[in-house]
């Protein structure tokens, strides 16, 4: 009688069996993965282009905001990727119009006060 056979499936050899592989990681690298831009994404473009079309400064700042808070949310994990794009130009459209708007407005107090201080000069 062959006794290999019935020591081999006996469990009395040590063997352990391996543990079983780990689970996939998520696509994307978080848990979103639904290829969609979140709506805080789009706001910020949105708002961004409008900050250079239409409203200035008072779009930029909001498209800033909104662009900073999406990208962490992103980095973090709880947004889902497919939007940083969109939202860092977003948020770049907006700081380079709250820089040029501060630039702007410094330059028309310079204006005002040489066209105040050369008013004055010639009286």
């Amino acid at each position: 009688m062959n006794n290999n056979l019935y020591f081999q499936d006996s469990g009395n050899t040590g063997f352990v069996p391996p543990p079983p592989p780990p689970p996939p990681p998520p696509m994307g690298g978080s848990q979103y993965s639904s290829g969609k831009a979140s709506s805080n994404a789009i706001w910020a473009l949105v708002l961004g282009i409008l900050s250079w079309v239409l409203c200035g400064i008072f779009a930029a700042i909001p498209a800033w905001i909104i662009g900073k808070k999406e990208i962490s949310a992103i980095e973090a994990g709880q947004s889902d990727p497919s939007g940083k794009t969109m939202a860092q130009i977003g948020m770049w459209l907006g700081i380079i119009q709250v820089i040029l708007g501060i630039l702007g407005i410094i330059v028309v107090i310079i204006l005002l006060a040489l066209g105040v201080l050369g008013s004055a000069i010639n009286h």
